[in-house]
């Protein structure tokens, strides 16, 4: 005959508990970099759909005006209404692109109220989300601008992006810029050898490189230390400047991956492994390894030259 009586459920021994706490903490490692890669894959593709657009806006810009955006005045100057996107715009490439991508109510902000609403906005289409947020960050350094009615705001618009300025010269910036618009209007074009310069006013026709063959736009290079700080040389900036190396730089030397306390304010580069995002001059994107040959590289930020490029 059967007892009715129940039998005790037995109790998981400690070493059992053990073991399943290993074997989830195996599959979370498993998973961990999956999750991680795929979260990555997204996190590229909106970059290069936020360079797209940037390209496509450019191509706008020209296609009213008969030129690509001018690269402004100076670091002493951000976007200033009414004044166009040539050799009398004071601001640089993104501020001048504005129209073209949909902000042009932001663009035409005026006065002191409009320029701090102005300067202290990001737009995710100049952001890359593997390296930081589309937020305003500290103005570190105190920095104000000649344009009237501006004032010291404590915080900027920032962008993980730059124009080329050149492929032969290792610089991207010349000075913060006259100190009044009558100066400014009265101050010759100056550069080097990109699509941008100081009161640049670029045509598809100087492009002798070919627009396939030529740097346009592309990630800027940053180290991760100053993702968020406002204290890198290269990223301290409102993202509406004239001439800088906030939002301008060049293919002089061979771009990299952002690297903990490594300091360049010159070249290109990203946070995504392998390569960087870069708009063309067609407005295509494409992806370019950090391998990239070095005078290859060269020769793809000089809309004058004539040799024929290879960047695989």
């Amino acid at each position: 005959m059967h007892s009715s009586v129940p039998r005790p459920r037995r109790a998981f021994t400690l070493i059992e508990l053990l073991v399943v706490i290993a074997i989830i903490a195996i599959l979370i490692g498993l998973l961990l970099p999956a999750v991680q890669k795929v979260r990555e894959a997204a996190s590229r593709a909106k970059c290069q759909n936020n360079l797209k657009q940037v390209g496509i806006a450019m191509h706008n810009c020209h296609d009213v005006n008969g030129y690509f955006p001018s690269g402004g005045w100076g670091w002493n100057w951000v976007g200033e209404p009414g004044r166009g996107s040539g050799k009398d715009q004071p601001g640089g490439w993104v501020y001048s692109i504005l129209p073209y991508a949909e902000q042009g109510a932001l663009a035409q902000l005026q006065g002191a109220a409009g320029f701090s609403t102005r300067n202290q906005t990001s737009l995710s289409i100049f952001s890359c989300p593997s390296r930081r947020a589309a937020a305003p960050y500290p103005n570190y350094y105190n920095y104000g601008y000649y344009n009237p009615g501006n004032s010291i705001l404590p915080t900027f618009g920032r962008t993980d992006y730059a124009a080329c300025v050149s492929g032969n010269s290792n610089a991207n910036e010349i000075d913060g810029g006259p100190s009044t618009l009558a100066a400014g209007d009265a101050m010759a074009p100056a550069g080097w050898d990109g699509i941008f310069g100081r009161k640049s006013q670029t045509r598809i026709a100087d492009i002798l490189t070919g627009t396939s063959n030529q740097c346009m736009v592309a990630e800027k290079y940053l180290n991760p230390n100053n993702y968020v700080t406002g204290t890198d040389g290269g990223d301290n900036e409102c993202m509406y400047t004239g001439l800088n190396n906030d939002v301008y730089r060049t293919t002089y030397n061979p771009p990299l991956q952002d690297r903990q306390g490594l300091g360049d304010t010159l070249r290109f580069g990203s946070a995504h492994i392998g390569g960087l995002n870069v708009a063309l001059g067609d407005g295509s994107v494409r992806t370019i390894r950090y391998s990239v040959d070095g005078a290859m590289w060269r020769q793809f930020g000089n809309m004058r030259s004539t040799t024929p490029i290879n960047l695989n």
